[in-house]
């Protein structure tokens, strides 16, 4: 009977490289017999399955499955790894359902950090992602049921046993080797071999909370894509904005610390008898930084911050005009209407279903959603969805997207619009479009397609399931938000924070209806890829661009190719040999050059980055000599 390991986290102790080594050399490990890295549950590198159906109630038949795939290795050791289920909720969900079969089995094995420690790592992760505002006092306010290791520990001790929990400090000082991995391969036995993936996690730096906090705040005011600024602040490197232990004043770390002790006594006397001294706060007593020091280094690590987001922003500016100058195009600009003109001119659509109109149709607005319809024949029926950067125009003429391209061939069109970046998830919008289906709305149409990309992209691909037999054109596509399912996803935050549990919130679930799935991604950009790699069936037609970046649809439309790559695939007849002869037109747009160059810095290959960028160089000087 195959001894199972479930590895619970907790956040912010290297739970991803230690997924990663797993992942990288489970051929290796399972061959020798030692360890398997469970796939019962598993998606990509971690059985977040596990904590999503523990919190539904189901989780019945992957509890069997994990137990089943032990069996097949009576002599090993089957990891199961997902630092959701260091949740409280997801804990006590957990503990209360899983079978007894599985407790007689099972070692459960978590790393921890001093609670001011993790509190910090916390803060800085959650403005990176855009997911809180910039104030210090209440995250650590609101956080201190965080932070609460003992509780979680004595759930799973209940179940499993207190012999069978094991409890490791993490940090540098403390773990084998100052490395998660390597301490988490000891305490399973597995012995590191040359010619195994190793993936360090101290490695990381820190950028320091007054960066952390100006990142947070240009993300919420500006364009900008937090993760292409976070690039280039690294490659700056500027003094002052690396840094750590400066979230919280001396004093607020003591507070917590002795708010956290008489539990932290409990955790160390039932967990971790050999670690007593893991949790003093010896070291932030005694004559340390005055009140006055600290607000002097913050003002200096602000000043440092200001100076560096402006480098990187002034960096950023100057490659966006250069790639304005040098994708320009050669028709004069149009004359700028008059703001009477712009202010009381209709959209092009509404011209078509006003009560003179020659169509038939209909505008509907719930909240922040709101979809028209233009009929034009009954051949054809394309229903788009805007994509992130459409989401809040307040313009009068706001056209959905496609809009002009419907038009121009007659496609009668249905427009999903968007007023806040929340993904769709819109308890109205959704019983309008199934009332749309009950109705019959779409079966009265010879051909379907559906339509969008990224955000757009996951909503055709979502709702696609709407109308069997439908086509969908998918630019950049995401599968969902919902963190249960892609924990890895830290783009899109006001995207995360919207209502996952409504209905249609997993492309994953809703795509096998459809006739033809076509995906246009660059299989270089790892966030899409990721997405596109939880997609199954064989109506999937993958149309992979390298370079084309996550604006693969702005990149072909640059090209001259957007309208008829999505007309052939509106009507289904999008050819992958045509397509990828169509997109070796790339190689002439910025953008390509941008994203191609930003994929071989982040794999270290500075000598092949010149010598692309060269290349590049002399391509575009031979055609304009031209």
């Amino acid at each position: 009977m195959g001894q199972i390991w479930l590895h619970i986290g907790s956040p912010k102790t290297g739970t991803t490289s230690l997924q990663g080594f797993l992942n990288d050399n489970q051929d290796r490990l399972r061959a020798d017999g030692t360890v398997n890295f469970v796939e019962a549950g598993r998606t990509h590198i971690a059985h977040n399955q596990l904590a999503a159906a523990a919190r539904m109630g189901e989780s019945d038949k992957l509890f069997d499955a994990i137990q089943r795939e032990a069996d097949t290795m009576p002599d090993a050791k089957h990891v199961v790894t997902s630092e959701l289920l260091f949740n409280p909720h997801t804990t006590r969900k957990l503990t209360q359902v899983v079978p007894d079969s599985m407790k007689d089995r099972t070692k459960v094995i978590c790393y921890v950090r001093r609670q001011d420690s993790y509190l910090e790592a916390l803060y800085k992760q959650f403005l990176k992602n855009n997911r809180i505002d910039p104030d210090r006092q209440a995250f650590l306010a609101d956080s201190r049921k965080l932070v609460r290791y003992y509780d979680v520990a004595n759930a799973y001790a209940r179940a499993f046993g207190a012999e069978n929990i094991i409890l490791r400090p993490f940090g540098p000082k403390t773990l084998i080797g100052g490395d998660v991995v390597l301490d988490f391969a000891d305490q399973l036995g597995i012995e590191i071999s040359p010619g195994m993936k190793l993936q360090k996690d101290f490695a990381n730096k820190t950028f320091s909370a007054e960066m952390s906090e100006t990142l947070a705040t240009m993300g919420e005011h500006t364009d900008f894509n937090v993760r292409e600024v976070i690039r280039e602040l690294i490659a700056i490197d500027h003094p002052g904005t690396i840094k750590s232990r400066d979230v919280f004043t001396r004093s607020e770390r003591r507070e917590l610390m002795e708010i956290m002790a008489a539990e932290n006594q409990k955790l160390v006397k039932r967990f971790m008898p050999d670690h007593e001294a893991f949790f003093s706060a010896q070291d932030l007593q005694g004559d340390g930084k005055t009140a006055q020091d600290e607000k002097a280094e913050q003002l200096q690590d602000r000043a440092a911050a200001t100076e560096a987001m402006f480098k990187a922003i002034g960096n950023l500016q100057r490659r966006r005009k250069q790639e304005a100058e040098l994708v320009a195009e050669d028709a004069p600009a149009p004359e700028p209407a008059n703001e009477l003109e712009q202010e009381f001119t209709p959209p092009s659509w509404y011209r078509e279903i006003y009560p003179a109109g020659e169509r038939d149709g209909w505008f509907r607005k719930f909240g922040d959603y709101s979809c028209s319809f233009v009929e034009r024949s009954r051949d054809q029926l394309v229903v788009s969805f805007d994509n992130l950067s459409q989401a809040g125009n307040e313009a009068y003429q706001r056209e959905p997207w496609a809009q002009k391209f419907c038009e121009d061939r007659a496609f009668s069109h249905l427009g999903i619009y968007a007023q806040t970046p929340t993904w769709f998830r819109n308890a109205d919008l959704i019983d309008q479009l199934e009332k749309l289906r009950d109705d019959g709305f779409f079966r009265g149409f010879q051909k379907v397609a559906f339509v969008g990309t990224s955000m757009g992209a996951f909503g055709a691909l979502t709702f696609s399931s709407l109308a069997p037999g439908c086509t969908v054109v998918a630019f950049s596509p995401q599968t969902t938000l919902d963190e249960a399912e892609v924990p890895w996803e830290n783009r899109f935050g006001k995207g995360r924070a919207a209502d996952w549990s409504l209905p249609y919130s997993d492309a994953a679930l809703e795509t096998g209806t459809a006739s033809k799935i076509y995906l246009i991604y660059d299989q270089f950009h790892e966030g899409d890829r990721k997405h596109v790699d939880r997609l199954q069936g064989k109506n999937l037609i993958h149309l992979k661009g390298p370079g084309i970046g996550h604006k693969s649809a702005l990149v072909l439309n640059r090209m001259d190719a957007l309208k008829p790559i999505m007309e052939d695939g509106v009507k289904g007849q999008l050819d992958p040999s045509d397509f990828y002869k169509t997109i070796r037109a790339r190689k002439d747009i910025y953008l390509y050059r941008q994203a191609m160059e930003g994929y071989l810095k982040e794999r270290g290959q500075d000598a092949r980055l010149q010598r692309f960028a060269n290349a590049f160089k002399k391509r575009r000087r031979l055609q304009n000599a031209g």
